[in-house]
């Protein structure tokens, strides 16, 4: 089999289906012997892989994935930090603080495929974009080995609040069956600075108001986001953005939303990649673009010859 048409068959089923949210591959350690397990999923996922009883925090990167880039590393990364997290899921019954460890966390590569049977992607199809985030994946896992969990997730939604209710519809449903899932668990998104400012930006949810149609949202997910190089945005403003939401400072967003978001500040150089810039470069027949994705994604755009 081609390994760009490993997903097809998980892929079409998933487009063709009634459902909005669905792992389609995990790759995780085995709960009793340590192994590294894999599975492709369609269309039911092997819960025992995904999730484990001290799973508290599930960690979703959000991307097109056009292509997978050093950027998104650094963003599961830190989100992998329990040092990051002033607080989190699991309640210490002596305190009323929370305590976060790297273990208690899965992590989930998610892609929107909305439309998807009507519009034919660009720049790329969806099954490269899946092949790299399968090998992102399986990179991911040697990287850090003491995640739970791997996953590639697909969606048909674009805002992140429908995302959000997709995803934890389906770890509660028949479909995941999932004897592990604490009540305490949270979905946590991965986002760039300048995603964090669409999701709180109002006109995007008139004619209602930001606090109530994000209010349950903010409730069950948190954000986590790293600063990013903006021309529009100062990084001095960035670095005091949850600060001046505390204080009140954006009128529009409740102030209490600032204990769900967690804002690190990002290292300049990560902070200046992006896909299109990638993708810009490889059309210009330049290289500089090696050293800003995982040697396996390089290797995989040199010879499928993607974004010429």
């Amino acid at each position: 089999m081609s390994t760009t048409r490993r997903f097809y068959k998980p892929l079409q089923d998933f487009i063709n289906s009634t459902a909005d949210f669905r792992i389609i591959y995990t790759i995780a350690k085995h709960p009793d012997n340590g192994n590294v397990v894999t599975s492709i999923s369609h269309p039911n996922a092997n819960s025992d892989h995904v999730l484990s009883p001290n799973t508290r925090r599930i960690c979703v990167l959000d991307s097109s994935f056009n292509p997978p880039h050093l950027g998104h590393y650094t963003l599961i990364k830190e989100s992998l930090n329990p040092h990051h997290y002033f607080q989190d899921t699991t309640p210490n019954p002596n305190e009323h603080e929370f305590v976060d460890k790297e273990d208690d966390k899965a992590i989930i590569l998610l892609l929107s495929v909305k439309n998807a049977d009507k519009i034919k992607p660009v720049p790329e199809s969806f099954e490269n974009r899946l092949e790299m985030m399968y090998l992102m994946a399986n990179d991911l896992s040697v990287k850090f080995p003491n995640s739970k969990s791997i996953s590639i997730g697909l969606t048909k939604h674009a805002k992140f609040v429908d995302k959000s209710i997709s995803i934890l519809n389906y770890l509660h449903s028949d479909d995941f069956n999932c004897n592990y899932l604490s009540p305490h668990i949270k979905l946590t998104f991965l986002v760039g600075f300048d995603t964090l400012l669409r999701i709180f930006n109002p006109k995007y949810y008139l004619p209602d108001k930001l606090s109530t149609s994000l209010e349950e949202f903010m409730t069950s997910t948190d954000l986590f986001c790293l600063t990013r190089n903006n021309d529009e945005v100062a990084d001095l403003e960035q670095s005091k953005y949850v600060e001046d939401i505390k204080q009140g400072k954006h009128i529009d967003i409740p102030t209490h939303w600032s204990n769900n978001i967690f804002l690190i500040n990002n290292g300049e150089k990560i902070s200046l990649i992006s896909s299109s810039n990638i993708r810009a470069s490889v059309k210009s027949g330049s290289d500089d673009w090696h050293n800003k994705v995982s040697s396996e994604i390089k290797d995989f755009i040199i010879k499928e010859k993607l974004y010429r």
